[in-house]
């Protein structure tokens, strides 16, 4: 009986993944428009890190690997302003100030799965129409380089599954936050603005002074896309890129855990506006 009730459960999920994946790539035109801005804006930070390399005298990093690593982290973009990252947190936003979420919290799935499915259809969405096509580009024309090996490649792909995890517990956590607030919109800015320099996208760690690298260090934003970036590169490897792995397992764990004590709380209080 759990065994039947356990797939059902899953069959549930595998189904609703289908329909919000179905629902994402039907808008083709702002899959191309993500894609084509993507592009533009990869172009500027090309551009600037490469007068940047150009006046330096001693980067602790090589062209190659600064440009891997600057170029690959505007493809995935996970950390900035993928709708992957942003969107299901925008749309809960609306729905908390219109009172659709009394919608939500009515329905026999619980929010936080509600949220994770949907977020996982945009992320598997995005990755398949843009992630993708950017990082071919990037090989093909910038001289980015791909993983070494076979194996650097699947341990990549793994730290983007579970950076995603990670993301999504922030992300869950700034959304219950607007039940007190009532709007998402300052805090996914100051969050957004956080994770730009303490994740790693923008800037690599190995730029940074050493006080302020040792404290970006014991934070959670790194397993966003430092230690992806940096298994890719091949910066983290071996042992230690198994262990990055075991960090971004415990930083996702831990909160997706606050987020269910923080959504705890925040439904003593909710008041719905509107519907």
């Amino acid at each position: 009986m759990k065994a039947m009730v356990r797939m059902n459960r899953v069959q549930c999920w595998a189904g609703l993944i289908a329909i919000y994946f179905k629902e994402r790539i039907h808008y083709r035109f702002e899959f191309m428009m993500t894609l084509l801005s993507s592009v533009f804006y990869s172009a500027m930070y090309f551009m600037v890190w490469k007068a940047i390399f150009a006046n330096s005298t001693s980067l602790p990093m090589g062209w190659t690997e600064l440009i891997t690593y600057v170029m690959v982290g505007q493809a995935i973009n996970m950390a900035r302003f993928s709708p992957a990252e942003r969107k299901p947190t925008e749309t809960m936003g609306r729905r908390i100030m219109s009172g659709d979420i009394a919608l939500d919290l009515l329905r026999p799935m619980g929010f936080q799965s509600q949220r994770f499915i949907e977020a996982l259809s945009y992320f598997l969405s995005e990755t398949l129409w843009v992630n993708i096509p950017l990082l071919i580009l990037f090989v093909t024309f910038l001289g980015v380089a791909p993983p070494a090996t076979g194996v650097q490649a699947a341990i990549f792909l793994v730290s983007m599954l579970l950076a995603f995890l990670v993301g999504f517990g922030l992300n869950v956590i700034v959304l219950t936050l607007s039940f007190y607030t009532r709007n998402t919109f300052g805090s996914q800015v100051a969050k957004r603005a956080i994770i730009d320099i303490f994740a790693g996208t923008l800037i690599p760690f190995q730029l940074f002074p050493d006080w302020f690298r040792m404290v970006v260090t014991h934070l959670p934003f790194k397993a966003i896309a430092y230690i992806p970036l940096s298994i890719w590169t091949g910066r983290i490897a071996g042992t230690a890129a198994l262990w990055a792995l075991l960090e971004q397992v415990m930083w996702g764990t831990l909160l997706v855990g606050l987020s269910f004590l923080i959504w705890r709380r925040a439904m003593a209080i909710i008041t719905v506006q509107g519907g």
